[in-house]
């Protein structure tokens, strides 16, 4: 046991455990001490491997983002077409996900580490450029309107960013993302989605 805690760890090691943290106990709770106790190792040999904390809480944001990124990307360009892409990164938008309280968390702790706040403006910026460029597709096929993907990525992600947000305390828990998601692409695109029935119009929530 004692040549066990005594090992000399590596950042990989680090790293790894700190994402159990940030999923287990939140982001905030990405501390050389939670890290340690996770490897069951004392906290020096964490601070001796990493540092600096405050990187490794920008670093743990930054995995745990990049693979949400790519599960998406692998999903969604597997698919054709356009609207087959744009149908599935919506779908993928609206899954309720472990992910979505490291997004919120680090919105709030990046005003105050540097790091953090610089991971995240890149995170958000990978997503955006994805998203724009699924739509950019369906524009220059024709399958949508001619309007700025941009401008669209925008508003698809301020949409579900903040329903995510109000689910994580309660609030308006029981909104149908998807629906609010393809409102807007048909609002904006002129997207239509195969699998959709008549319904009635969206209500004021």
């Amino acid at each position: 046991m004692r040549l066990s805690r005594n090992r000399r760890i590596e950042q990989d090691e680090v790293l790894t455990a700190a994402v159990a943290v940030a999923f287990d106990l939140g982001l905030h709770a990405v501390t050389a001490a939670n890290t340690a106790a996770r490897l069951s190792v004392p906290e020096r040999a964490v601070t001796a491997a990493w540092p600096d904390v405050e990187d490794l809480v920008a670093t743990t944001f930054s995995r745990i983002v990049a693979t949400e990124l790519a599960e998406a990307k692998r999903l969604v360009l597997t698919h054709p077409s356009p609207v087959q892409q744009l149908g599935v990164l919506l779908a993928y938008l609206a899954e309720p996900a472990d992910v979505d309280a490291v997004w919120l968390e680090s919105w709030s702790l990046g005003r105050r580490n540097p790091a953090l706040g610089a991971a995240v403006r890149a995170e958000e910026g990978a997503w955006h450029a994805f998203v724009a460029s699924v739509v950019r597709r369906g524009v220059r096929s024709g399958d949508y309107f001619d309007i700025d993907p941009d401008e669209v990525a925008v508003h698809l992600l301020a949409v579900i960013d903040g329903v995510n947000a109000y689910a994580l305390v309660g609030y308006h828990s029981d909104v149908d993302r998807l629906r609010l998601l393809r409102a807007v692409a048909r609002t904006h695109l002129g997207a239509h989605f195969e699998d959709e029935t008549e319904q009635a119009p969206l209500t004021a929530v």
